[in-house]
């Protein structure tokens, strides 16, 4: 069993980022639950995404402190959720921070939003997913990047056995050239930094 959770805010991809992961796992013949929460979708509103891949899922959402891999779109987000956190759990973040609209609410400093991720799992990697996906010609494109990085970590874990599976998903949804080219980057992004402890901490989840 694989428990994710993908968080972030309304106007980031990451229901998309879910859809493409969870028919990704479909397509290696795994049984698949997604659960999804979004008030204010549509831009800045709280956004959370559970996919559940594995033969002994029962229910869409999984034990509180049995989150194995948390993807997160945003840093606030991120920390906000990191109470799902054990020490076994890989946490793979976009370094943005989106501020929320309303006025008067104070945002802790990054360094202290990435100091209370640490302390909640030593399996942590900060992506600059929206900066990679601008330098290369997007302002959309950072799930994409994020998608990328997944990929290398699941497919390692034997989730996903060929990143095509994802990347063929991924070119449905149109400008092929650049979807390649972020989530290439994303991949090799991966590759060089990924610990094998972070592979054999999601083995031993499972």
């Amino acid at each position: 069993m694989l428990n994710t959770l993908i968080s972030g805010v309304g106007g980031q991809g990451l229901l998309t980022l879910s859809r493409v992961l969870g028919q990704a796992a479909l397509n290696e013949g795994l049984k698949t639950v997604i659960s999804e929460t979004h008030g204010m979708s549509q831009r800045g509103g709280s956004v959370t995404v559970f996919l559940r891949i594995g033969d002994s899922v029962m229910a869409p959402l999984p034990p509180e402190d049995d989150i194995h891999l948390h993807i997160s779109m945003e840093l606030i987000e991120a920390a906000r959720y990191s109470y799902l956190h054990n020490t076994k759990t890989v946490a793979v973040v976009n370094d943005k921070i989106i501020r929320p609209s309303v006025p008067g609410v104070k945002i802790p400093p990054r360094e202290e939003l990435i100091g209370n991720i640490k302390k909640t799992t030593p399996h942590f990697y900060l992506i600059s997913a929206s900066d990679i996906s601008l330098r290369l010609g997007s302002t959309i494109g950072a799930n994409l990047v994020m998608l990328g990085f997944v990929t290398y970590i699941l497919e390692k874990a034997t989730i996903i056995s060929s990143k095509n599976t994802v990347l063929n998903e991924v070119l449905k949804l149109g400008a092929r050239e650049i979807n390649t080219r972020l989530f290439e980057t994303g991949y090799q992004e991966a590759s060089t930094s990924v610990s094998k402890e972070t592979i054999e901490s999601l083995r031993a989840n499972k």
